[in-house]
């Protein structure tokens, strides 16, 4: 993974991101930010799933370029059937151990005979002390259920219980995943918690969110 910054793809995210809601114009940079094709009056669904597909896009893209920038996925999905926010967080194997080679001062491999019976807690203590989740300003406990392994990526899962009246609720986070070691991280968070998913981005300028639902 290259870990030079690549800040022409940084602010392009962060020029999709200051759109807003009532934009009657928008503007796509397309794939080598030479073109650009303007639509109109596009509604709030048509402009997220643009904000969407573009950010994937790439992420993907970095991937088959070595990475040029570093980004995490968070995503929570609020289930009402039992009152839980469950959490995805997708992260860069090689990002992730270089983090925690600097939380714990010594030398790991993730994948090693030797980790395997602390691996889970050392990821969990990386993840509970650079990412926090408040609702209405209480905040709340997150819990482990589990990670997996896929090619260069870990996936980790983790869990809230017991939220409940989601509507009407502020949720405030802050996410500091990999901010130590990289000047042009990306963390990206995803909440599908109302009628109408919400997306933050947060970086080493601005780590902290908050949206109302």
């Amino acid at each position: 993974i290259s870990s030079s910054p690549n800040f022409s793809i940084i602010f392009f995210i962060k020029f999709l991101f200051s759109l807003t809601d009532s934009s009657l114009d928008l503007y796509i940079i397309q794939f080598g930010f030479n073109d650009f094709i303007k639509l109109h009056r596009l509604g709030f669904i048509m402009i997220y799933n643009i904000k969407s597909l573009a950010i994937y896009f790439f992420v993907i893209w970095s991937m088959a370029q070595s990475h040029p920038f570093h980004a995490t996925i968070t995503s929570f999905n609020c289930n009402p059937n039992n009152q839980s926010v469950e959490i995805t967080i997708k992260l860069f194997t090689n990002d992730l151990e270089n983090a925690l080679k600097k939380s714990v001062g010594s030398d790991l491999r993730i994948d090693s005979e030797s980790t395997r019976t602390t691996i889970d807690s050392l990821i969990f203590d990386y993840i509970k002390n650079n990412l926090s989740l408040s609702f209405n300003d209480k905040r709340e406990k997150i819990l482990w259920v589990g990670k997996e392994f896929e090619n260069d990526i870990t996936w980790s899962y983790l869990e809230i219980k017991n939220i409940k009246n989601i509507p009407g609720t502020k949720i405030s986070i802050k996410n500091k995943l990999f901010l130590e070691i990289f000047d042009d991280q990306l963390n990206i968070c995803h909440f599908y918690c109302g009628e109408k998913p919400e997306t933050l981005m947060l970086h080493k300028e601005n780590y902290y969110g908050e949206i109302n639902f």
